[in-house]
């Protein structure tokens, strides 16, 4: 009779206990960034979970070979490369997902600010038109015409989401002229 094969068995070497304490480093500087927070927990936590098993699998490989034998993987190394290659997967789409997020995030913030300047040159344009409006003007008799009212904002296009936004420059005061 045979023996049962020991191909997960790694107690003999030491690798395994280096590469549980390199995963012990990565979190405690994971948890510092989080507590100083340079990054967020909930943008963490899925590479939290990850860290944390395959750590699991070096410092418990007896545990981990009668899983990866029990799911059909030959070799224990097979295993652990599935599992940091899926590992990988997830944590790059939830990158996808929340960079999804910030980039419609910013087109709205774009539009909303252009929004807000053409509101803010409008309210400046009739601001300076105030003064020369109290002044020794007379008033119109007819209606104004169509072309002396202000034209509607242009709604934002795709083109002008990226483009650079010019500062507002307060306005000048306006003086009228003596003569």
């Amino acid at each position: 009779m045979q023996p049962p094969e020991e191909y997960w068995r790694f107690g003999d070497g030491t690798g395994t206990w280096i590469f549980g304490a390199a995963c012990v480093a990565i979190l405690l500087v994971l948890v510092r960034l989080i507590l100083r927070e340079r990054i967020t927990l909930q943008g963490s936590m899925s590479f939290l979970v990850f860290l944390i098993l395959l750590g699991g699998m070096a410092l418990f490989p007896d545990t981990a070979g009668h899983v990866a034998h029990a799911l059909g993987f030959s070799t224990l190394a097979n295993f652990f490369f599935c599992t940091a290659i899926a590992a990988l997967a997830v944590l790059h789409l939830r990158a996808l997902v929340t960079l999804s997020r910030i980039q419609l995030r910013s087109i709205t913030l774009v539009q909303e600010l252009a929004i807000l300047q053409e509101k803010l040159e409008r309210s400046l344009a009739q601001g300076a038109a105030a003064p020369l409006a109290a002044q020794d003007r007379p008033e119109p008799t007819a209606p104004r015409a169509a072309q002396d009212r202000p034209e509607p904002a242009a709604p934002v296009t795709p083109a002008a989401q990226t483009a650079p936004i010019a500062p507002v420059a307060p306005a000048a005061p306006v003086t009228r002229d003596a003569s």
